[in-house]
């Protein structure tokens, strides 16, 4: 081995030691690089919000036990939710999503669970025909989007929404602001004058025109966001990918999501001296291995599948109360900024603890369950509570987030269940805490990883147990409705679709010109699917003059009125479908599914 280092002449040398890392090519050089650079500018916008807003909190509550009533509690609230209103209507944009009713909503950037707007803006630099429509695809869909603004945006309006008193968590806004950074950060400046021929030439190599390496980029300054709030990386970088891909991970995303959230994980440790954990506990004991101890793992786990549901049918009563009742954004913000006061006000004459059992974060009530400070009344009313405020501030339009209350939901559940079955709170808190990550927010193996992170792995077995049990029961749900399982039809615009019609017999033999579809209806035949066998030709340009035949597809695309008016008067003039074909009411529309 000597005699052969002896012969490698110096001229040489380099060229061995850098041939040793062929593998890691340019590409996944640049994405490291992009990935530690997103952690740092992801971390220093999250944490200076955790702080804030921990700090603003403190401060309020102390002024409100000041004042001769706690009552007072509605000045900072409103005024909170009066100064989120106008940031949310200031240079206001929307993200587009579809609910099982195959209904299309907008959802304000600003208001509300602004990890739905992740999931959404995401998906944005995906091939899309609505975006192609428009001229803009790939990165610049999402550039045509706001990054940097966003995320000020968002900073205040969480800032306002839970300093103020609102009830929700940090990490659905702090997701959303680290997401907008990170293409920000990629995004090009048409007033940054490059005369410099090195910035140049470091911009040419910094910048990415690749919708894949974007989304790696994106998913990084999610974890790196969750990370710096819950001081867990690993579960910060697989939370990013699991909530986006669902059940469906995609590894090399993660390993770069990875490196963001390892980033701003030890900026945190060695800022805070090594505090990073959102949730601390001292002396924990190991779980008993009893048949009664899993009984009780069994019983936690249904209560929280039970809270979960509640949970979604309040979400859908209040949303739609607010919506209906106060059409106008102002009063829909003050109207839900007062329920959350009014129901904070309750859960404090009834329990005599504090405002902010039920309001702000909830991080205080979590930890207070863990050491075992919380009775069974007082849990019981803080979960009921915590439920009602965190629904109210969100469905009004408050920029709040439901991850850490769903945990706190969980938390409750726990000390009831543990108190019951005569355990230490922790031993049902902990595993309450992966129930309710697995069927409140659907990310089985971000719960895992939280759990064994935080509490250690002692406690793996038990989070197993009721993670099996939630899975099983409520896999096929999550409370952000953006989050998709695998693409779903859309409408390519709001109002204007894309279905397939199979060729009716009264339309055998003839034309396009023949049927004037444009003229009669205001629809377009922008493909024509042509059966021969068990095989299908797509053809993407159809002839005016070529005779269709019966039983292959035309692909349609206009209004849907005007979509749905050739679908009846086909089916008016059809005695019977022909073999394989579907009614009108049974069509569903392939809105946004190109061929």
């Amino acid at each position: 081995m000597l005699e052969r280092l002896k012969r490698i002449s110096p001229a040489a040398l380099p060229s061995y030691l850098v041939a040793w890392p062929a593998q890691f090519d340019r590409r996944e050089q640049h994405l490291v690089v992009i990935s530690m650079a997103i952690g740092v500018v992801v971390w220093a916008a999250v944490y200076s919000l955790k702080v804030a807003v921990h700090w603003s909190s403190e401060l309020v509550m102390e002024w409100v036990y000041s004042m001769p009533s706690p009552l007072l509690i509605l000045v900072p609230i409103l005024a909170g939710a009066v100064l989120t209103t106008a940031i949310a209507l200031w240079r206001a944009s929307h993200v587009y999503y579809r609910d099982k009713d195959n209904h299309l909503h907008a959802l304000n950037d600003v208001e509300g669970d602004g990890l739905e707007r992740t999931i959404g803006l995401y998906y944005t630099s995906e091939p899309a025909l609505d975006r192609t429509l428009l001229g803009v695809e790939g990165v610049r869909a999402r550039w045509e989007l706001p990054t940097f603004s966003l995320a000020l945006r968002k900073f205040a309006g969480t800032l306002l929404t839970l300093a103020s008193g609102g009830s929700g968590g940090l990490e659905a806004s702090v997701t959303l602001i680290g997401e907008s950074l990170a293409v920000g950060l990629l995004k090009p400046r048409r007033r940054l004058m490059l005369h410099n021929i090195w910035v140049l030439r470091f911009w040419r190599w910094w910048r990415t025109l690749n919708p894949d390496e974007l989304q790696t980029a994106q998913l990084g300054g999610v974890a790196a966001a969750i990370s710096t709030l819950l001081g867990a990386p690993l579960a910060g970088a697989f939370f990013a990918t699991e909530v986006m891909y669902r059940r469906r991970p995609v590894i090399e995303k993660l390993i770069f999501a990875l490196v963001a959230s390892l980033t701003a994980f030890f900026l945190s440790h060695f800022t805070t001296m090594g505090h990073t954990r959102f949730v601390t506990v001292f002396g924990l004991a190991p779980p008993p291995f009893t048949w009664h101890y899993y009984l009780a793992i069994a019983v936690m786990a249904l209560f929280v599948v039970f809270v979960d549901i509640y949970l979604r049918r309040v979400r859908t009563g209040m949303s739609r109360f607010f919506h209906r009742y106060f059409p106008n954004t102002w009063y829909r913000h003050l109207a839900g900024a007062a329920l959350t006061a009014f129901i904070g006000l309750a859960a404090s004459w009834l329990t005599g603890e504090r405002l902010d059992l039920v309001l702000g974060t909830g991080e205080r009530g979590l930890q207070a369950a863990l050491a075992g400070e919380l009775t069974i009344w007082v849990a019981a009313v803080a979960l009921v509570g915590k439920l009602l405020a965190t629904m109210a501030t969100i469905t009004s339009g408050g920029s709040a987030g439901m991850l850490v209350p769903s945990l706190f939901l969980g938390g409750m559940a726990g000390v009831i269940v543990a108190q019951l079955f005569d355990y230490a709170p922790a031993m049902l808190v902990i595993p309450s805490i992966t129930a309710s990550l697995v069927s409140l927010i659907n990310v089985p193996l971000t719960a895992i990883m939280l759990t064994v992170e935080i509490f250690g792995a002692s406690y793996l077995l038990p989070a197993l147990v009721v993670l099996l049990i939630t899975l099983l029961l409520s896999h096929p749900t999550s409370v952000y409705r953006t989050q998709r399982e695998e693409d779903e039809s859309r409408e390519i615009l709001p109002g204007y679709g894309v279905r397939r019609i199979s060729v009716p017999a009264a339309w055998e033999g003839k034309t396009l010109r023949d049927l004037a579809l444009r003229v009669r209806y205001d629809v377009n035949c922008i493909g024509y699917v042509e059966t021969r066998g068990q095989s299908a030709q797509i053809t993407p340009y159809v002839p005016a003059i070529r005779p269709l035949r019966t039983g292959d597809r035309l692909i349609i695309m206009g209004k849907n009125s005007a979509l749905t008016a050739l679908l009846a008067e086909i089916d008016a003039n059809s005695e019977l479908p022909l073999p394989g074909e579907e009614t009108a009411s049974e069509r569903v529309a392939v809105a946004g599914h190109t061929p």
